[in-house]
């Protein structure tokens, strides 16, 4: 698919701005947009024979987002459950996994907040911190820290701060061999790069929606490795995680016999980890549309672009007088769509900077963790090269008006 086509027809919005900030929230493409407003005319007016039916219409919906969720992570959709954010997701992870008490969990210095917090608030375990080196993680760092009581290692595939993408690959394989469990919050990665779950040894990976993927309506993957299926302890339970019954839901509560107590039948699918009830109808199919559209294009074109874009930005904004904290030298695997860079040293003038590149219809964000990060650029699909030089431009008339003042400190 032509790129500058699927920007003019699906992201309208596009035409005065220069929106380089998919790593925060993103924008709904067209069809997704379509698609939720005929959903809402759905719910507006029963069609169906009878509201059983539209309710059972309704759960229908829902099928797009699995099949292409599993097309895109090269999953089977047995493997794939639909959850409304990646902090559900963590969650999930969290409370299913098995881990005896006093167990070591590792992660790293420049995660999101939400990546720890499940298990440092809702289990006995320790969390323990890997370091890195000047915003880089390798495999050895891992090694050094790994330890007979380390049952889990939980990290984000693209580290949000400084767009550092770890080798998951290498590091799935390590936890394979050492029997630990292996969890990716994949927020950052998804929908951007090409991700295969099946070549990586992940037990859990998860993504809300609302990023890469575009479809911010509450609503993201949960992809469970088909070995762990059946042996988890799910932190909730619904109706709609049993076994649906022959003569479906309608015809099984129009039954006299049933009792409110029964033998129950899970499915053994990662389904079993949803919620189980009534679920966000719009989300899901918002979400299907807008991985279908990643689908349609090819996630492998969707990486060449965002990756070649990342390029051309860490070099333009360097010659327009940014310290670029993403190093344009890392290894051609640890590199991802997200461009960071700082220009003043002060923070307040930085902050100030922030502004005016907003003022001017360009739309970045400022990520911190761990004394790492700056101005974060993110690199998407429907981006292109003239985003990236309205950015530059501001940086140029910045630095015709106040010099840049940062001084190279800690960096990734």
């Amino acid at each position: 698919m032509d790129l500058a086509e699927v920007r003019l027809r699906e992201f309208p919005a596009l035409r005065d701005k220069a929106f380089l900030d998919a790593a925060c929230v993103s924008l709904a493409p067209a069809r997704a947009v379509a698609a939720v407003k005929a959903f809402a005319d759905a719910a507006a007016d029963c069609v169906e024979e009878d509201s059983s039916a539209h309710h059972v219409a309704m759960d229908g919906m829902r099928a797009k987002a699995y099949a292409e969720g599993a097309r895109l992570l090269h999953a089977a959709e047995e493997e794939i459950a639909l959850v409304e954010s990646t902090t559900y997701g963590l969650n999930v992870a969290a409370l299913s996994l098995p881990l005896p008490a006093g167990s070591r969990v590792l992660t790293t210095s420049l995660e999101f907040l939400q990546v720890a917090m499940p298990w440092a608030m809702a289990k006995d375990c320790e969390v323990v911190v890997v370091p890195g080196r000047d915003g880089r993680f390798a495999l050895e760092d891992f090694e050094a820290l790994a330890d007979a009581r380390t049952r889990m290692i939980v990290v984000s595939s693209v580290e949000w701060c400084n767009g550092w993408r770890i080798d998951v690959k290498e590091l799935g394989r390590f936890c394979h061999e050492r029997g630990i469990h292996f969890v990716v919050d994949d927020i950052q990665h998804v929908g951007v790069l090409d991700f295969d779950v099946r070549d990586a040894h992940i037990d859990m990976m998860t993504a809300g929606g609302h990023k890469w993927l575009n479809a911010p309506f509450g609503c993201g993957l949960l992809y469970v490795n088909r070995e762990l299926l059946g042996k988890l302890d799910p932190p909730l339970w619904g109706y709609l995680n049993l076994v649906t019954p022959p003569q479906g839901w309608p015809g099984y509560f129009g039954t006299p016999s049933i009792q409110p107590v029964d033998d129950w039948h899970f499915v053994q699918t990662a389904r079993r980890l949803e919620v189980g009830g009534t679920s966000n109808y719009p989300g899901a199919v918002a979400l299907g549309e807008s991985l279908a559209l990643v689908n349609e294009i090819g996630i492998e074109n969707v990486e060449r672009h965002n990756l070649e874009l990342a390029s051309y930005c860490a070099e333009v904004l360097g010659d327009a007088g940014a310290h670029v904290v993403t190093r344009a030298e890392a290894p051609e695997g640890n590199r991802s769509a997200i461009v960071v860079f700082r220009f003043y040293q002060d923070m307040a003038e930085e902050q100030r900077l922030m502004r005016e590149i907003h003022r001017q219809g360009v739309y970045v964000a400022m990520r911190f963790t761990s004394r790492i990060g700056g101005l974060r650029v993110s690199c998407h699909y429907f981006n292109t090269h003239e985003d990236v030089d309205r950015l530059a431009a501001v940086l140029r008339q910045e630095g015709a008006r106040k010099a840049p003042d940062y001084q190279s400190g800690v960096i990734a």
